[in-house]
């Protein structure tokens, strides 16, 4: 039995059921499996959570890492693009990634700080190269990334809430945060665009 497999029934369940539905006991019953037999590979449920979190963060980091524009604040609004469309096409990686309690949980500030998350580095780069540019507010680039983050995050959450009456008013309500948190920080706040379609139209 290889831990490829008993991650992927540890999915399964954590998809099909929510974290309270996984347990050791649960993967090892789905797979035929005894429990001490299962501890060889994950010691607990923390083990699984932190397991499914690392997951969902390789797959965020992926799409992050294959955004293409040059331009650096180009760069940032395909990043939050992206990070919307992850949330919508592959929700159960998401959750795992940025809502799971996990144990090995990334912290602001250190963990970021030294570079522990992938993306936040690369967003940090392009904040840094707008900063450089002269078109982008002198601040800490880490403490303007964390703003953009948590912005897409809790709009993200309260979709999940079940807080806007629509995806398509959702999606409108989304792209148009994003670029005021963008313009709030450009120096030429006219490098913002505006949202697609009106909000009153949902």
């Amino acid at each position: 039995m290889t831990r490829d497999r008993l991650f992927a029934a540890a999915r399964e369940i954590f998809e099909r059921d929510g974290l309270q539905g996984l347990s050791v006991r649960a993967v090892a019953r789905h797979v035929g499996l005894s429990p001490m037999a299962m501890y060889r590979h994950f010691t607990d449920k923390d083990a699984l959570v932190d397991a499914l979190m690392l997951d969902g963060f390789a797959a965020w980091e992926a799409r992050a890492g294959a955004i293409e524009a040059e331009d650096p604040i180009e760069w940032l609004r395909r990043l939050c693009a992206a990070y919307l469309d992850f949330a919508l096409s592959d929700p159960h990686r998401f959750d795992a990634a940025f809502l799971l309690p996990a144990r090995r949980a990334r912290k602001f500030p250190e963990d970021f700080a030294m570079g522990r998350s992938p993306a936040i580095g690369m967003a940090v780069t392009r904040i840094e190269q707008a900063i450089g540019a002269g078109r982008f507010s002198p601040v800490e680039p880490l403490d303007a990334a964390l703003t953009l983050a948590a912005l897409a995050q809790g709009l993200v959450s309260m979709q999940r809430a079940g807080r806007f009456a629509s995806e398509a008013y959702f999606r409108r309500s989304y792209a148009a945060a994003c670029e005021r948190g963008l313009a709030f920080f450009t120096i030429n706040p006219d490098e913002a665009r505006d949202a697609p379609g009106d909000l009153d139209d949902a």
